[in-house]
């Protein structure tokens, strides 16, 4: 069973202090495992694996597992000793205790909860999003062929002119009312950015997939059939949007939602 919600191992030394429990300690220190406490656990990078050591309160426990941690109980199990993953006596010869929780790590990395191509994608447009400069709302875009990414985009005002977070588009500016004054609208879509921007280096995006953060609008939906890309999968539903979804459908372009958690 995966461990879902990371990508990445942390092994939970539990129990007293020992001298076996500071040997796992360096031994998986050794191996290039990060060194964290309890108190970390809130922040641990989701790249990185790491060692803690905990002395197994019901506290630390719960928080470990909520964590997704594989826990090693180190010393003799006792009635009130926390469910774990693996138990280590402390008279068992070291390099066999060594070796089991290897064994336990490789069981642990190849568990781990990888995303999928669509979780990958979707939160590689979610970051694109971040470089939006509209004040309004930050959308992100990325078109895939072959799962190779081959353009992104965000919104954002045209190439060369004033920022909209500068001041630059007089609808974002004014806090315009959601479907007012779209003529007065001087920014550009993600995905119409990320068309363009495809256009602009001479890539062709043909039979591509689309990734949106947010459902294209009927204008983006126009340059999306007419570009060639035949699936986009958005994340959050755009209000108001049948008459895209509809021109979708008559495109043969697929249109699938998946939402980020």
């Amino acid at each position: 069973m995966q461990r879902q919600g990371r990508s990445s191992v942390i092994i939970a030394l539990v129990g007293s202090k020992s001298r076996m429990k500071s040997e796992l300690h360096q031994h998986l220190a050794s191996k290039s495992f990060y060194e964290a406490s309890v108190s970390d656990l809130v922040a641990l990078d989701q790249d990185k694996n790491y060692v803690v050591v905990a002395f197994g309160s019901d506290g630390e426990i719960q928080l470990l597992r909520q964590k997704h941690s594989l826990l090693v109980w180190v010393g003799e199990p006792v009635s009130d000793s926390p469910q774990c993953d693996l138990v280590v006596a402390l008279d068992e010869p070291e390099e066999q205790a060594k070796e089991r929780v290897n064994q336990a790590v490789l069981r642990g990395l190849s568990q781990q909860g990888r995303p999928n191509w669509d979780e990958y994608f979707m939160k590689i447009a979610q970051v694109a999003s971040m470089r939006s400069n509209c004040i309004k709302r930050k959308v992100g875009a990325v078109i895939v062929r072959d799962r190779r990414i081959v353009s992104t985009g965000y919104n954002g005002t045209p190439r060369g002119t004033k920022n909209c977070n500068e001041g630059g588009c007089p609808r974002c500016n004014s806090l315009a009312s959601s479907g007012t004054k779209l003529e007065e609208c001087l920014c550009s879509h993600a995905e119409e950015n990320s068309i363009t921007q495809a256009a602009y280096h001479g890539t062709s995006v043909k039979d591509g997939t689309l990734y949106t953060t947010f459902a294209p609008c009927l204008m983006c939906t126009k340059m999306i059939i007419n570009s060639g890309i035949v699936e986009v999968v958005f994340n959050l539903d755009y209000p108001l949007n049948d008459i895209s979804f509809n021109l979708f459908e008559q495109a043969d372009v697929l249109v699938r939602q998946h939402r980020l958690q």
